[in-house]
């Protein structure tokens, strides 16, 4: 099986597995899902952008808007920040730029069955991959700090 290059440029084995449940997460069935990942072969060395954007090639075959919820879909790692009131997160400027979004703007956090919608702020300090939140914020998912949250953007 292909080796995926991640954005830390660390190489991982592809899982057809983890790929399915990505597309899970943007709201496609188990059906769905496993037809899109029997059909991704990816090249050694492919990013993980790339991928995406196969993905969404290929979900965009069998309905466009889960195609769309897929490449507005991320999950980002948990990091409480005491600053930070409910409802608001802050999250790396250049993760805003990417789905064309503003300060201001929303973002629904899911985690299971728990759901939250926030308001971004940028982030001068949080990683790509962080979402910076309140502990108020995590309670309400269920999530600890550095536990993995799903986050859907949505330009409003």
């Amino acid at each position: 099986m292909a080796k995926i290059k991640k954005r830390s440029g660390e190489m991982q084995e592809f899982d057809k597995r983890k790929l399915e449940k990505s597309v899970k997460r943007a709201g496609a069935s188990e059906e769905v899902a496993r037809r899109v990942a029997e059909k991704i072969t990816p090249s050694e060395g492919l990013s993980t952008e790339e991928l995406r954007r196969l993905v969404s090639q290929e979900l965009k075959r069998e309905n466009e808007s889960l195609s769309g919820a897929y490449v507005a879909t991320r999950r980002l790692r948990a990091k409480e920040a005491k600053d930070l009131s409910s409802g608001v997160v802050r999250l790396h400027e250049e993760l805003l730029k990417m789905h064309g979004l503003q300060s201001g703007q929303h973002a629904h956090l899911m985690n299971k069955d728990m759901k939250a919608e926030v308001r971004v702020e940028p982030a001068k300090s949080a990683d790509r991959e962080e979402i910076h939140m309140s502990h108020a914020d995590l309670e309400k998912l269920g999530v600890s700090e550095g536990s993995r949250v799903n986050v859907r953007f949505s330009a409003r």
